[in-house]
């Protein structure tokens, strides 16, 4: 595969950008990615506490409602989600703001999880973490994070892209909630 020398260096710079931000919060206190990058979209994800174990992070540009290509973590793990909240905000054209909201009142159960973040916020605490780089013509490929397991509280994720193997939502409910 062949790269555009000016797009591969914007990627790489961005990308690396992004993880320096990711390590240094991780080290400057546990909070990783508190990166708020105005109008990129995206949906929110809010939790009490999620659980996670063989979690993995990878760098990744993609696309999201607003842009293009945005600078994103591209997160895999298995969790538990204790007092979830997932809602978009949209903007209706001569009614206003409308939220979608997902709530669940039991803890949400996920297996093969992958969600694609600009914004990673909250207290963490690993187990087994590891940091590193490999050698790789793909970008994507340079730098890893993983643990064998994960507790952030408060949590709060800007997600573009969510998958997950099997899920359970006890209690699922969803509402449209007029704001302002």
């Amino acid at each position: 595969m062949r790269y555009r020398g000016k797009l591969f260096w914007i990627s790489l710079v961005t990308s690396f950008t992004v993880l320096s931000l990711l390590v240094t919060g991780l080290l400057a206190g546990g909070v990783a990615a508190a990166v708020p990058i105005a109008g990129v979209g995206g949906f929110m994800v809010e939790a009490d506490k999620i659980v996670a174990t063989d979690f993995k992070l990878l760098p990744k540009m993609g696309p999201t409602s607003e842009k293009k290509m945005t600078p994103q973590a591209a997160m895999q793990m298995d969790a538990e989600i204790y007092g979830m909240k997932l809602y978009k905000d949209f903007d209706i054209p001569g009614y206003g703001k409308v939220r979608v909201l997902v709530t669940c009142s039991g803890v949400a159960k996920s297996t093969g999880m992958v969600m694609d973040a600009s914004k990673v916020e909250g207290n963490h605490s690993f187990k087994k973490f590891t940091t590193k780089e490999n050698y790789s013509q793909d970008v994507q490929k340079k730098f890893e994070m993983s643990a064998n397991s994960l507790v952030l509280t408060n949590a709060k994720l800007r997600g573009h892209y969510l998958f997950n193997n099997t899920i359970s939502l006890p209690g699922m409910k969803l509402e449209f909630q007029k704001l302002n």
